[in-house]
């Protein structure tokens, strides 16, 4: 089908109101037009409640399918597959669209919903090419751009459409911000530090842009100004914000770099061990807490109360293999137990059920997933050589499940580790000697110099 979708619209449709930015809605409800702007300011913010004011926008005109295709992708962005049956749901039920843009949404929709992301984000770019103005097509395509480690078009989809907006535009700004986290991920650090800063003159409350400028300072090893730079933008991005968990936990990778383990374990004790409702919030505290690990800080009983908020999670297992992975990073971290093993089996399995989800997770999972569980599970039974060596064999592809270069960490690390506990100074020396270009002189890297200095 390519970028451009087949017109299935309601025939009936005749022009109705446009939104903020000049888009048709096929809508005479200005209430639920004005509902959807809440709602869009709101998905973008991560401040207030986005679906509330979809519901709202349903309320006021059942007919629209837009809200309704909002919705159904707005959950799918959860990552999780109870949201996602939800979003099966909405989309079965929805009305018919009455113009080619929302069916295009519903498309895409759809797609993101049977599990093809790739699909679902060429039909939210079909969007995009005739309304570059359409920032709900261009927010969801974003966001599973980084769950597809699709760093080419995480810069270039905003890139794109950025000739059609102008500054005075409703939401012009987070279009910024979402453009300074694609130059980020793809190595532009000025400009997206530039970009990121122009995102926040115009809308202080970004916590997207804020955490796109934290990017920067975490992978050039400014862990110091990184730390500054999140304090003194906390009152905009920390209080009753849906993404203060993830900046917490770029607060928490500052800390560590410096090796402050004792405020980065505050840090987790504070504001990452209670956040644990969404599997993304999981994946943070997790990511903490095994990073903690490998510097030699006892964290197991935090990791056990951390495994057992996965455990009634169970069945979201197998939706997103990088959500998988954490999980059972969860589980190792807690020790070896009757019980985790029994929770480690039923991740494996989980992961391997390649009919569970769709096409994306599943090549996600086969090439990526598996593999790297299997590396974990080496490094939980000390078999140090086999870990070192199945992380070496997929580290360089893994973005191919998503999360960004800061979070992948994870797995240089650990394969650090892996490879000083098999007496493999030489692997991991040849490793360490990629942080020496932006992060040579940080107290982390340097913590990791001497341990392999003290195998010689």
């Amino acid at each position: 089908m390519g970028y451009f979708i087949d017109e299935q619209v309601d025939s009936t449709w005749r022009p109705g109101l446009r939104d903020a930015r000049g888009l048709d809605c096929s809508t005479g409800s200005v209430r639920a037009v004005e509902a959807v702007e809440t709602a869009l300011h709101a998905m973008l913010s991560y401040f207030g409640d986005p679906l509330a004011a979809l519901d709202e926008a349903i309320a006021a005109d059942p007919g629209w399918s837009l809200p309704q295709s909002l919705k159904a992708s707005l959950l799918l962005t959860s990552s999780e597959f109870e949201p996602a049956r939800q979003a099966r749901d909405i989309l079965a039920a929805a009305p018919a669209p009455r113009n080619a843009r929302e069916q295009a949404h519903h498309a895409a929709a759809q797609a993101a919903a049977e599990g093809d992301w790739a699909l679902a984000c060429r039909r939210w770019e079909a969007t995009l090419i005739h309304s570059p103005r359409d920032v709900a097509a261009l927010l969801f395509a974003h966001l599973f751009d980084f769950y597809r480690g699709d760093t080419l078009n995480l810069k270039r989809r905003p890139q794109r459409v950025l000739p059609a907006w102008s500054p005075e535009m409703p939401f012009y700004g987070f279009v910024l911000g979402m453009y300074a986290f694609g130059l980020e991920e793809s190595g532009h650090y000025a400009q997206a530090e530039d970009v990121g800063h122009a995102a926040l003159a115009i809308n202080r409350r970004d916590p997207w842009a804020v955490h796109a400028v934290a990017h920067v300072h975490e992978m050039q090893g400014q862990h110091e100004e990184g730390a500054r730079w999140l304090a003194s933008r906390q009152p905009d991005w920390a209080v009753d914000n849906g993404f203060a968990f993830h900046n917490w936990f770029h607060a928490a990778l500052f800390q560590m770099e410096g090796l402050d383990t004792a405020a980065a374990l505050q840090t987790y004790d504070t504001h990452l061990a209670c956040a644990t409702e969404m599997a993304l919030q999981r994946v943070d505290g997790t990511a903490v807490l095994w990073r903690l690990k490998l510097l030699g800080v006892d964290v197991s009983d935090r990791f056990d109360d951390l495994r057992r908020t996965w455990v009634p999670q169970a069945p979201s297992a197998g939706f997103y293999a990088f959500n998988d992975l954490h999980a059972l990073i969860a589980h190792i971290g807690a020790g070896v137990t009757p019980e985790t093993s029994e929770g480690l089996t039923s991740l494996q399995e989980a992961m391997a059920d390649f009919d569970s989800s769709g096409a994306s997770n599943r090549r996600m999972s086969a090439e990526l997933g598996l593999p790297l569980a299997q590396a974990f599970l080496d490094y939980a039974n000390g078999n140090w050589d086999s870990a070192a060596e199945g992380l070496l064999r997929v580290r360089d592809g893994a973005h191919g499940f998503g999360g960004s270069h800061a979070q992948r960490d994870i797995l240089t690390l650990t394969l650090m580790d892996a490879a000083i506990r098999a007496r493999r100074a030489d692997l991991a020396g040849h490793i360490l000697n990629e942080r020496c270009p932006e992060k040579a002189g940080t107290p982390m890297t340097l913590h990791w110099r001497r341990r392999i200095s003290a195998m010689h």
